[in-house]
């Protein structure tokens, strides 16, 4: 299937006529598949695959569950609104495609249209094939649209922002999207279906008495089952809605944010940390100034006239020694005694020569008579103890004290040049009335989002429970069936109904396993290739009972949290091509926003690896700051066709840009 054009007027951001052409060229073997859109948020990039979703399935765009009434809401609200707030009266997508049925090209164009008549809205399809209109009814038209490519199938070539978030998580979500794709690419939904439809034909048989009470169980299990599967659907549908409404107002904060940091949201996103820098250092300050007052209640006050304090420490250390030259007289005293004593004997005995060092001692006695000072000049009569902390005290005051005291300065100094410099920035920041509003606003716009998250995990809890009684109910009519298929009964058709229920539930559960063995083994060879590491995933396993995703690393679990958000992307991704690969199917794919949440390595990987090679056809809608000059320059050898979108206030407006290929 390749699609070759997309018109539309009058739909969302696209007022008047807008078309677009996706033929790729370069030959029959399409080595330029790319058709590139690029543009800022806001412009009409998901419009226009919302636009050629909406063409080929309807109603069914929207959800397998959603109400006529709904669906028509929805088609008011694309209404595209200009300038003065007019909505337009009438709208209309075309869509041109190649499709390839039974062997056989055929060209298609599909024509979606719907017009307000008073209060009425009137939808209508328009097909042609190979250039001739349709006579067929608008229910007829919808089923060969639902034929040539059925929207479970159409899930593989959609590759959505919203898609590739959910199967980016480890979740219930996750799981259930892989679950109803691999059902839809397998066509499961038709062996439940006739699985369905053979319960019945069960139920409706008369025979034997233990015929009838089998019969009775399964039409009671049949009933319970239809209650539940009501209340799935419900949930579904709740759950369909609830991530919708989530993406849009992840999509409303992305505009929201950009919209502030162009009214100067750049300074207000920095305000709550200048404000907090601004306290810390008001408190720095205090501190410091406290230092200051601590210093000033010791001996700070002193160090203001030092020759005093030299004075008074030259007096207390003169003292000092008068003090041990007191205390050293008794002893003195006692020792003058002691030589006295035997003098008289030594002078006697003419034949012993004097003793040099008692002269040495009697000279040292005779110059530590005199005081060093006066005894009337001691005034400081204090202990040794006191003395001391005096002569500390003078000490600091003189050196310790000083010093302090000029580093509290200099750091209280400082911290009021830093504060000033903080406020001057605050001061800059532009004027809050006109980003309060806004800023309002976004934080309303998270709360919302925080709630329908908060229901999103509820309403997968409730699919969680109400498939926990489906599978149980699903064991017990296998169990009727089971001995429907051993009453000894004649009737050939009873038991040939029993049996084939009996093998189509082997026939999904194998068919599922095999499949599912071939997508693991494509998905690890597709996220080693996105993610640059050859052999950085050895093996991955899905559970064909949960379609929980298991991956391994050295013959060991290896938790999908601990990937990178970028490499979490490159596994949804990898994950839908896969599923393609495995489809068999030719379909193009549409990838919506592909690297946003990518690193510089991975955003190559994407742009050298899976555009080129993923479709004959890859539509890639993208940012500028995606897919920036540079790397539309790498990606010009394999790009058709690229567009520019840019949005004049209500109005998207799209130009074409040269591409140059290389030969």
């Amino acid at each position: 299937m390749i699609l070759h054009k997309v018109s539309l007027c009058n739909f969302g951001i696209y007022g008047g006529d807008a078309a677009f052409d996706l033929t790729p060229q370069s030959g029959a073997r399409f080595q330029r598949p790319v058709i590139l859109f690029r543009g800022k948020n806001g412009v009409g990039k998901s419009t226009l695959a919302e636009a050629i979703r909406l063409c080929l399935h309807g109603k069914l765009a929207l959800g397998g569950r959603t109400r006529q009434r709904d669906y028509e809401v929805y088609l008011r609200q694309r209404l595209h609104r200009d300038e003065q707030g007019e909505t337009a009266v009438s709208a209309h997508i075309t869509l041109e495609f190649e499709h390839v049925l039974m062997g056989r090209r055929q060209h298609y164009k599909v024509r979606r249209a719907w017009q307000l008549n008073g209060r009425r809205l009137v939808p209508s399809l328009t097909i042609w094939v190979d250039g001739e209109r349709l006579a067929d009814s608008d229910e007829e038209k919808e089923y060969l649209l639902r034929e040539l490519i059925p929207p479970g199938v159409a899930e593989l070539f959609f590759f959505d922002g919203e898609k590739i978030a959910t199967l980016s998580e480890e979740s219930a979500g996750s799981a259930d999207l892989l679950a109803d794709t691999v059902k839809n690419l397998l066509g499961l939904h038709l062996v439940e279906q006739l699985d369905r439809d053979l319960d019945i034909y069960l139920m409706r048989q008369t025979g034997a008495q233990e015929l009838r009470t089998c019969q009775a169980e399964l039409t009671r299990l049949h009933e319970e089952e239809a209650e539940w599967e009501r209340l799935r659907e419900e949930t579904h549908r709740q759950l369909d809605e609830c991530r919708r409404q989530i993406n849009n107002k992840r999509e409303a904060i992305t505009l929201l944010e950009e919209k502030i940091a162009r009214e100067g949201g750049r300074y207000a996103e920095n305000q709550a940390a200048r404000e907090a820098e601004r306290q810390q250092i008001a408190a720095s300050i205090a501190q410091a100034e406290q230092e200051i007052f601590e210093l000033s209640r010791g001996v700070m006050p002193f160090a203001v006239a030092p020759n005093m304090l030299r004075a008074a420490q030259a007096r207390l250390q003169r003292e000092a020694v008068y003090e041990s030259w007191q205390a050293l007289q008794p002893r003195l005293q006692q020792l003058e005694g002691i030589l006295k004593e035997p003098e008289a004997e030594y002078r006697a005995a003419e034949t012993i020569k004097p003793d040099p060092r008692i002269a040495k001692i009697e000279a040292f006695l005779q110059t530590n008579k005199q005081p060093p000072m006066p005894a009337e000049e001691v005034v400081h009569r204090v202990s040794p103890e006191e003395r001391g902390v005096l002569l500390n005290w003078i000490d600091e005051a003189l050196t310790t004290a000083p010093r302090q005291m000029a580093a509290a300065l200099q750091k209280r100094r400082m911290l009021q040049e830093k504060l000033a410099e903080v406020d001057e920035s605050l001061s800059r920041v532009p004027v809050m009335d006109i980003l309060r509003p806004l800023q309002d606003n976004l934080r309303q716009l998270e709360r919302e989002l925080g709630r329908l998250e908060a229901e999103q995990e509820r309403l997968t809890a409730e699919e969680g429970r109400i498939a926990y009684h489906l599978e149980r109910i699903a064991g017990s009519k296998r169990r009727v069936s089971e001995q429907i298929a051993h009453i000894n009964t004649d009737e050939y058709r009873i038991k040939l109904a029993a049996r084939t229920k009996l093998l189509l539930g082997d026939y999904r559960k194998r068919l599922t396993e095999r499949k599912l063995e071939q997508l693991a083994a494509q998905l690890r060879q597709r996220f080693n290739q996105l993610s640059r590491k050859r052999n950085f995933i050895e093996e991955i396993r899905i559970n064909p009972e949960t379609f929980d995703v298991t991956l391994y690393r050295a013959g060991k679990p290896f938790p999908r949290r601990q990937l990178s958000a970028g490499e979490e992307q490159i596994f949804a991704i990898a994950t839908l091509w896969a599923l393609r690969e495995v489809s068999g199917r030719p379909l193009p794919v549409i990838i919506d926003t592909p690297l946003s949440r990518l690193d510089e390595d991975h955003r190559r990987a994407m742009l050298a690896e899976f555009m080129p090679q993923a479709a004959q056809q890859v539509i890639v809608l993208a940012t500028t700051a995606e897919i920036d000059e540079a790397a539309f320059a790498f990606l010009q050898p394999v790009v058709s066709r690229a567009y520019l979108l840019q949005a004049d206030k209500t109005v998207a407006q799209a130009s074409e840009q040269r591409v140059f290929p290389r030969h």
